[in-house]
């Protein structure tokens, strides 16, 4: 089967397409003192003013700018929108403009929108077009397509699928994979995984295998040669990781499915909408053994519209996914993950 005709399967170009803005994305400088002030409005939209002009704030710098002068986030989630203006901002200020005056606050902007703070001068911003040129270096034709692409609250992933395919069962066909985090801000290492593709239902997944990360701070190493390095280490482990998915079909938890699935969930701190959507779509697909309920995680994490709610939990399900696979021995009494 020709995997770019597949449902979710996107080019190069539409991948580039979602990212376009951010590769743009760069610091400004921001000279502290009290020609700072802040100002959020009823609807919890937050700015700061400086010599340079106005900058709006996304939630996510808001809160660390927030968290920077020792307030703790809980403390900042509990405060109805409409009153952090009056309850916030006089701390901000208070830090911003007198405690820290001198001081250069560096924000990472797209379109005049601060998506995060950035704490070195020296940052490094590294496109994710450049990260696909590199990996394009190493895998030439073999990349069949791109799938799974989303933001996270640090990162951009993407996965890389190949035409290589091998039968997992008699009815579901797979496509070997790399998966890449890469950060916008340098905040997180830049990682790759091994992926996992399923024909079948378009449902991707990782696997436990972290390879190793790129950290952009102090990296001798090119990026393009560290990908040339792991890409060809997480190649040689997919058929380390189809043996383990096939062992998941002669588990057999029909009697139990409930249980187990309860179990996995739990001990894996699944949000409880999450976890809701997760056991209807048991409801509706069944599941006869822990490959079964491993798709059941893989197709939620995959498809479902619930992480536009949940954002931050995306990944959440797949992580759970690859950890069944390695983590596949049930006790017969509780029904728990024996590690």
């Amino acid at each position: 089967m020709d995997v770019k005709e597949l449902k979710g399967v996107m080019t190069k170009d539409e991948l580039l397409g979602q990212v376009r803005a951010y590769e743009d994305a760069e610091p400004i400088e921001v000279e502290l003192g009290q020609d700072v002030s802040f100002d959020v409005d009823k609807e919890g939209k937050a700015k700061i003013s400086h010599k340079k002009g106005t900058t709006d704030l996304s939630p996510a710098a808001f809160g660390k700018l927030v968290a920077n002068i020792g307030l703790p986030r809980p403390y900042l989630s509990k405060i109805p929108v409409e009153k952090r203006n009056k309850l916030i901002v006089p701390h901000l200020e208070h830090f911003y403009q007198d405690e820290l005056a001198g001081n250069i606050l560096r924000l990472l902007t797209i379109q005049n929108n601060a998506i995060d703070i950035v704490p070195k001068a020296n940052f490094k911003h590294v496109p994710i077009s450049q990260v696909l040129d590199a990996i394009e270096s190493v895998m030439g034709k073999s990349i069949a397509g791109f799938h799974k692409a989303w933001f996270g609250p640090v990162s951009f992933q993407f996965s890389i699928l190949t035409p290589r395919e091998v039968n997992v069962t008699d009815e579901h066909t797979y496509n070997s994979g790399i998966r890449i985090e890469h950060s916008l801000t340098g905040q997180v290492s830049t990682r790759v995984s091994p992926y996992l593709f399923n024909q079948w239902c378009t449902n991707g997944a990782t696997t436990e295998h972290k390879i190793k990360a790129w950290k952009r701070r102090n990296q001798k190493e090119d990026i393009g040669v560290w990908l040339q390095r792991t890409i060809t280490e997480a190649n040689k482990l997919f058929d380390k990781e189809v043996d383990s998915l096939r062992k998941l079909c002669n588990i057999k938890v029909k009697e139990d499915t409930s249980a187990v699935l309860d179990s996995v969930l739990e001990q894996s701190l699944v949000p409880r909408t999450i976890q809701k959507e997760v056991r209807n779509t048991l409801i509706d697909d069944g599941a006869d053994n822990l490959y079964d309920i491993y798709n059941i995680l893989t197709k939620v994490d995959t498809h479902s519209n619930v992480f536009e709610e949940h954002p931050n939990s995306k990944g959440i399900l797949d992580r759970v996914a690859a950890n069944l696979t390695h983590h596949s021995r049930l006790c017969p009494v509780c029904h728990k993950q024996m590690k």
